[in-house]
């Protein structure tokens, strides 16, 4: 019963008429085709006018001369080279010493201590010519060697 009840509430009567008729939309007038051009129209109404589809498709490069080549490579940027450690050094600890930090050290068959501002070659034998030390680190147990203007940190 109520499901009947419901369709008849939805039911009644269509509205009535009210007499007022919709007023018809004006055509468009024609344009000229001399207004029609892109200059005309741009200094009518001072807007730019947008591409035409063929100059969209024409200015956007379209994928690749062959999609199954494998994807160019670009080749890295050339920078200085890694830096290795002296052949044959190996450094083993920190102490510090007289209140200065010293890094244990072993080159070939030597072995001892450097310390900040040690130059291989000229105030000490543990170290290659042209090798210096820059940094000790206790805390961290890190000893930063200097080779030109290049640090090289060596932990342990």
């Amino acid at each position: 019963m109520l499901p009947l009840g419901l369709l008849v509430a939805c039911g009644g009567s269509p509205p009535a008429e009210t007499g007022v008729t919709p007023t018809p939309l004006p055509k468009p007038k024609p344009v000229p085709p001399e207004a029609a051009s892109p200059s005309a129209a741009q200094a009518a109404t001072g807007l730019t006018p947008l591409p035409t589809a063929q100059q969209v498709v024409t200015a956007v490069p379209m994928g690749r001369p062959d999609p199954f080549a494998p994807p160019p490579v670009v080749a890295p940027t050339r920078g200085p080279a890694p830096m290795d450690l002296p052949a044959g050094f190996r450094f083993s600890g920190v102490i510090v010493s007289g209140g200065q930090a010293q890094a244990l050290v072993q080159l070939g068959s030597l072995s001892g201590s450097l310390r900040v501002g040690d130059r291989g070659g000229r105030s000490t034998d543990l170290l290659p010519a042209g090798w210096s030390v820059a940094r000790i680190d206790v805390q961290r147990g890190v000893l930063t060697l200097r080779q030109r203007k290049r640090n090289l940190a060596v932990e342990l």
